[in-house]
C-alpha cells in the first residue's frame, strides 16, 4: 500500500478534529492528510455512472497559482452527499495547509481552506485512487466520485 493509514476524511477525521479543537485555538487547525500512490493508479474499481469533476479550481496541471489562493474548489457532475469528503495526498508532493474544515458551497461544489507557500508543487486528490475507504465523496445515493488529482504549481513570491 503506498498511502499512510491516516485520511482527512468524513468519518474519522470528526473525532481527529474534536481532539485537536482545543490546540487548534493556540495554533493552526491541525488535520491530517493520506498520502496514497502515483497518478496512474487503477480507476477500474469506479462504477461506471460514478460522479466526476467536472471543474476545479486551481486546475490538474495549472502553473504560476497564487500563493495568496485560500482555497481548493472542485465542482462535482451532479449532486453530492453534503456530509462526506476525502481530500488525500499524493506521495513526492507537498500537502496543502489546511486552514479549515472543508465544506460545500452548495450541492455540487466543495471546497477546501487551505495556505499556500510560493514556488511549491501541490497535489491533492478527491478520494483515494487506491483506496476504497477513503472514497467519501458519494453521491446522494452512496456511489463514490471517482478519483480525481489537482497537481499545481504556485508562483514565485512577489518583491
Amino acid at each position: 500500500m503506498l498511502h499512510q493509514p491516516v485520511a482527512l476524511d468524513a468519518e474519522p477525521s470528526f473525532l481527529i478534529m474534536r481532539q485537536t479543537r482545543a490546540s487548534a485555538a493556540r495554533s493552526a487547525l491541525a488535520l491530517t492528510l493520506c498520502a496514497c500512490g502515483s497518478p496512474e493508479a487503477e480507476e477500474d474499481e469506479f462504477a461506471e455512472d460514478a460522479p466526476f469533476v467536472i471543474e476545479s479550481s486551481p486546475r490538474d496541471g495549472d502553473s504560476g497559482v497564487s500563493s495568496e489562493l485560500d482555497h481548493i474548489t472542485a465542482t462535482f457532475s451532479e449532486e453530492m452527499d453534503l456530509g462526506g469528503w476525502s481530500w488525500v495526498t499524493e506521495v513526492d508532493f507537498s500537502a496543502p495547509s489546511i486552514t479549515g474544515l472543508p465544506f460545500y458551497l452548495d450541492t455540487t461544489t466543495t471546497v477546501l481552506p487551505v495556505r499556500l507557500e510560493p514556488s511549491t508543487s501541490y497535489a491533492i486528490w478527491l478520494n483515494s485512487p487506491d483506496d476504497a475507504e477513503l472514497r467519501k465523496f458519494t453521491n446522494t445515493d452512496g456511489v463514490s466520485a471517482r478519483a480525481h488529482r489537482i497537481a499545481f504549481t504556485t508562483s514565485e513570491a512577489r518583491q
